[in-house]
């Protein structure tokens, strides 16, 4: 005695939510997978009714090779075994079933009818191939939504796949890859077991309209809104249902393709949930120049990372038109991933302060005033008459010799540094504007360090006025002979 009844209502009531566009991919992944070069596909209303004929006919030699699975449920299927079949639950045709109000399959071992008075089975053959023919409960909305489904399909290479009369194109990969990813595959009890194997993936370009989806050899899983669709070569390990994956083999899966397409991804791609995702769960994995390329679509070719052991370094970095990365822009796992490739450098490494007055610091190679040229004389002489009129008091100043030294001068502690090493011995002979561009900039350090502050800002200006005043004022000041 059998254990269950199946109510063939209470079945097709909970069948609606997949979507009636999941009858033509069952029965069609049925035909894909056998022996097949030619599979044909009609759906038309039928006049005057909420029903539609559905006919799928393929050409398999040996047809349906047991014609009791098309009514069993979960019956023992030979696909189970086999990671490059799509079926495993024995389910396709019978969820199919469930929605018509009558239906046939005729294959090369026989027919079975299913109508009011329950199901029989026939003796007519065909001489090749199977072919399911059903009556299917649709509206007109259900029909052009199935019309729409078929066109998001990936027909296999080599298997002619027809839709009412139209031959549905075979879509190129853009790339294919080839990889291992987890897998189903039947034990020799017939349990369904995770494993992992290598596999093809293609990456197809979605035709206008589409979002991207993941594939499982062809026919839909899931919307994922990627860049590209994802067509897998093998069984995907779906839920139940059939309709999703984990989160684990959905990142995976898109680590593989950022990885093979990075240098086709864009600043959206960059910034978008499915990448962040990919390098989330994979950056580790991922090439230096993958992750190099993603940093620097998401935060331009001039960016480094907050440093908080050198404020004035970020403050420098902004001033030098470069992005400053906060912690709280990237996770954990995409900070390690960038840091890793090198693909962000923090401020201080970059734009670092200058720190010649910092306790423990590498003395700078100074030059002796007793080897100053008359020119720097003359410089030095100007500064000291200038400071005490615009900073109100005197300061020391000094000549480097540091052309490795990133700085052109530096100010703190009421001492001006001035490198020669980086502006050269011409410049002390150089043009006066020059020349008081720069002390006003070191001026302004008197007040703020911070030159992206306000106050180094009010600093500027106000100097440059009082610059000005006494040009006017006091214009012996400006006399370079003077002393």
């Amino acid at each position: 005695m059998q254990w269950f009844d199946v109510d063939k209502e209470g079945l097709a009531q909970l069948l609606a939510r997949k979507g009636i566009e999941f009858v033509l991919y069952e029965l069609l992944q049925n035909a894909w997978d056998e022996n097949t070069t030619e599979v044909k596909v009609s759906l038309e209303k039928v006049p005057s009714t909420r029903s539609a004929r559905l006919t799928v006919e393929d050409d398999n030699p040996t047809g349906f090779a047991d014609l009791s699975h098309a009514f069993t449920l979960f019956a023992d299927s030979a696909k189970k075994a086999n990671p490059d079949k799509r079926g495993r639950f024995n389910l396709g045709e019978k969820l199919v079933l469930a929605l018509c109000n009558e239906a046939t399959i005729e294959s090369t071992t026989g027919s079975i009818v299913f109508d009011a008075d329950g199901r029989r089975q026939s003796r007519r053959r065909r001489d090749r191939g199977s072919r399911f023919s059903g009556l299917v409960r649709m509206s007109q909305a259900d029909i052009t939504r199935c019309h729409e489904a078929v066109r998001r399909l990936l027909p296999p290479q080599g298997i002619a796949t027809y839709y009412n009369g139209e031959l549905l194109p075979e879509r190129k990969p853009l790339r294919t890859i080839w990889a291992a990813l987890p897998t189903e595959i039947a034990d020799d009890q017939g349990v369904l077991r995770r494993t992992v194997r290598k596999v093809d993936i293609e990456i197809h370009e979605p035709a206008p309209g589409e979002v991207g989806m993941l594939y499982e050899m062809g026919i839909p899983v899931v919307e994922t809104g990627d860049r590209w669709h994802i067509n897998v070569q093998q069984k995907v390990p779906v839920n139940f249902e059939r309709d999703n994956v984990s989160p684990a083999y959905l990142a995976r899966v898109r680590a593989l393709v950022v990885e093979e397409m990075h240098a086709s991804l864009t600043v959206e791609d960059a910034n978008s949930t499915w990448v962040r995702h990919a390098v989330q769960e994979h950056g580790h994995e991922m090439e230096s120049d993958t992750v190099r390329r993603i940093v620097e679509l998401r935060f331009g070719e001039k960016r480094v990372s907050y440093d908080p052991s050198d404020p004035e370094a970020n403050c420098l970095a902004v001033a030098n038109g470069y992005t400053v990365v906060h912690g709280s822009q990237m996770s954990a796992t995409e900070w390690d991933a960038a840091r890793r490739a090198g693909a962000i450098l923090p401020a201080g490494q970059v734009t670092p302060s200058p720190k010649p007055y910092a306790d423990g610091g590498k003395p700078l190679n100074l030059v002796s005033s007793a080897n100053w040229t008359p020119e720097m004389r003359a410089v030095v002489a100007y500064i000291h008459r200038l400071a005490p009129k615009l900073l109100s008091t005197a300061i020391a100043v000094d000549i480097a010799n540091e052309p490795q030294w990133p700085f052109s001068a530096t100010y703190g502690g009421e001492r001006l540094v001035i490198n020669m090493g980086r502006l050269g011995k011409q410049w002390f002979a150089g043009p006066l504007p020059a020349i008081n561009q720069l002390l006003i900039h070191e001026f302004g350090h008197h007040f703020s360090s911070n030159h992206l502050s306000a106050d180094y800002h009010k600093a500027l200006c106000r100097l440059g006025a009082d610059l000005a005043n006494l040009a006017l004022s006091e214009p012996g000041l400006f006399d370079r002979q003077a002393h």
